[in-house]
């Protein structure tokens, strides 16, 4: 079961506001729930696309709160793969894009897209292709945030490690059937307790350099560190659908397909470059050592027909990745940007 996010209040022009949630869309591997604020029908509306990176959605939590003032926010809510039946078929990267048609034509026409991390390429590869079909007006806007669009722009260690084994290695020394006692019994997974290792061992580096995360967990400038402290939601896993998991090494960081203008949903080419009338944000932090600045930035350049009236970049300065979507670097520098360009978005 995926934590809620547990908010209950907003604050609108000084007054506080009663946040309310609903269930809007409900698939095997993933939920859509909706939060907004009493009295705010006519809001612009966000879909946040969570990355399938292992952690929940509760992660995004600041994010949401964020962006509840002055918008309606759908989420997508990730469920624990060693709890869907092997039953319900494998989950690999086509159908995440197609679950992002899904959602995106549930929160309605002119929805504001924002991804992060690892839901960048999909995000862009749903986009693509409904501009494709002459569907542009779907989405409002398009803001992808600290993710691998192009892994080679500017290579971390991340990058490095998940290049340097052939997909075999991992299916073989990474990847586990779900245990005979549990839902999911039969299904190959990406288990959260390999998952949690490599956090941990990520969480070690930057301890001991004095890293982004050292002063997260030791100084957590989070806006709750006491009720959803920041390394409660860093160590909330959940099991990955072994599909997925291999499906995004390979065509994300060994094939850079969507880059190189080669990937492929349902047997159909995928080319950001159909994309002609959408306005487009990337996000970076500068000292994002999981996505390095480039990385997202390379979005601009597969979109050559978006004008450039359109575009807008923001590297945020001493920022690290989680504090991309966390703490007060978010607070102070991402969320007023991302704001001003929905916004203006909206207004335009």
């Amino acid at each position: 079961m995926s934590p809620d996010l547990d908010i209950e209040t907003t604050v609108i022009n000084g007054q506080s506001r009663v946040v309310h949630q609903r269930l809007v869309a409900e698939n095997a591997f993933c939920t859509l729930t909706e939060y907004f604020p009493e009295h705010s029908s006519g809001s612009p509306r966000i879909l946040l696309v969570a990355p399938l990176s292992g952690h929940y959605s509760v992660l995004l939590r600041e994010m949401v709160i964020g962006l509840l003032p002055r918008f309606r926010v759908y989420v997508t809510n990730w469920i624990n793969a060693g709890e869907v039946p092997a039953s319900e078929g494998p989950f690999g990267l086509d159908q995440n894009i197609d679950y992002l048609f899904d959602f995106i034509a549930v929160a309605g026409e002119g929805v504001n897209v924002v991804a992060l991390c690892q839901a960048v390429v999909p995000a862009l590869a749903a986009v693509a292709i409904l501009s494709k079909r002459n569907q542009e007006s779907a989405v409002g806007s398009l803001t992808l945030i600290g993710g691998p669009i192009d892994p080679l722009a500017n290579p971390t260690r991340v990058v490095n490690l998940l290049r340097a084994h052939e997909l075999a290695w991992f299916e073989e020394n990474v990847l586990r059937l779900a245990p005979e006692w549990s839902a999911a019994h039969g299904r190959l997974v990406y288990p959260g307790y390999a998952q949690l290792t490599s956090l941990m061992a990520y969480l070690n580096r930057h301890v001991m350099q004095r890293g982004e995360l050292f002063y997260k967990v030791f100084s957590d400038d989070g806006l709750d560190p006491v009720g959803h402290p920041f390394f409660t939601l860093f160590t909330s896993v959940m099991d990955l659908p072994g599909e997925y998991f291999l499906d995004n090494i390979n065509a994300v960081f060994h094939r850079r397909d969507i880059c190189c203008r080669s990937l492929s949903w349902s047997g159909e080419t995928v080319d950001p470059g159909q994309i002609t009338s959408i306005p487009l944000m990337t996000i970076e932090g500068e000292d994002d050592d999981i996505a390095a600045p480039g990385q997202t930035f390379a979005a601009h350049g597969l979109c050559p027909r978006i004008p450039e009236s359109m575009r807008h970049h923001l590297l945020v300065p001493a920022c690290g990745h989680f504090s991309l979507f966390y703490g007060n670097k978010w607070r102070s520098r991402v969320l007023p940007e991302l704001g001003a360009f929905l916004e203006g978005v909206e207004g335009g």
